[in-house]
């Protein structure tokens, strides 16, 4: 099937995660009815043997003609051995040189790297207290694969907007090592959500406003302060995921369409210099997020607005 870029994005990439499954992704770019150019993807981390060599992603997309946006873990998950400080020390300074020659070798040598991703969640493998230790490792990770013969790695700088422990502003690297601000968003916030009992729809549009204006958009970790920085360093934009969410704690706003357009808003803002954006269109243990089955309403109004050709109607149009 030949598909055009998607009318309705701007200038931004569109991209999607649907796990390693090309056929997944397919029927995404067939429901949307236009282009998907980028496929987000993380390869397996349990050791460094798995981070060294994704080569079965490659195996997976090579014939899907996708930019690959990959998430470069910055330590395996099952060795408690391995620590932030010696990574600033430069002892794994081959592991990383090893996985840039396979992504070079594979073809994939114009990857996006989202090193360290969401690095200022608590439950992130890698997260520290000790800015200087992650800057130091993240600019060796950076220098190293920079330094393979053939790269043309774009290295993605990948907060998550939640509310973390720390300020990931002072965890930033550095201009010369970073080309793109990404920020993961997505429709949670503990000021706004669970709905109570008894919210009908008018109480559900005010929490979904006061979810947007004082933590998604608003607030010192929203998307506003993160489209400042991301200008003062004169760097662009990404949202490697974004996405709806129906979270067991009730924490996420679930069926709401009117986030579907605040984000595409966000996404059109020439303030944002957005390069390329990926819905997040996965259900897991940890909540629900598809479009094309978990909230048909919010998929319709997301196909209408970045595929403006699409003859359809949302059922219903949020507020």
């Amino acid at each position: 099937m030949t598909v055009s870029d998607c009318p309705g994005a701007g200038k931004a990439a569109v991209g999607v995660f649907r796990e390693t499954n090309p056929a997944e992704l397919d029927a995404f770019e067939a429901w949307l009815g236009c282009r998907v150019e980028y496929v987000i993807d993380y390869s397996a981390r349990n050791s460094w043997a798995d981070i060294e060599d994704p080569s079965y992603l490659h195996r997976a997309w090579s014939g899907e003609n996708r930019r690959l946006v990959l998430g470069i873990a910055m330590l395996p998950e099952e060795d408690d051995s391995a620590t932030m400080a010696a990574g600033a020390a430069g002892e794994y300074d081959v592991h990383y040189k090893t996985l840039a020659e396979r992504l070079v070798a594979d073809g994939e040598q114009d990857a996006i790297l989202r090193v360290g991703w969401e690095f200022n969640l608590s439950e992130s493998r890698w997260f520290t207290r000790n800015e200087a230790d992650f800057k130091t490792y993240w600019r060796n990770i950076a220098v190293v694969m920079d330094s393979v013969p053939g790269s043309k790695f774009n290295f993605d700088w990948n907060v998550n907007n939640g509310r973390g422990p720390v300020d990931a502003r002072s965890y930033y690297p550095g201009d010369d090592v970073v080309d793109i601000i990404g920020v993961d968003a997505y429709d949670v916030a503990g000021n706004a959500y669970p709905y109570p009992n008894t919210c009908d729809d008018p109480c559900r549009i005010a929490r979904q406003t006061k979810a947007w204006d004082e933590e998604i958009f608003g607030g010192r970790n929203g998307l506003a302060s993160w489209q400042s920085f991301a200008a003062e360093h004169r760097k662009p934009m990404s949202l490697p995921e974004w996405g709806l969410w129906a979270r067991p704690d009730g924490t996420g706003g679930g069926n709401d369409p009117a986030f579907v357009h605040r984000m595409h808003d966000f996404i059109l803002d020439p303030d944002s210099n957005m390069a390329y954006q990926a819905y997040f269109e996965f259900n897991g243990d940890d909540g629900e997020h598809r479009l094309m089955t978990t909230f048909p309403d919010a998929g319709a109004v997301f196909r209408r607005l970045f595929n403006t050709t699409a003859s359809m109607t949302p059922s219903s149009t949020p507020s």
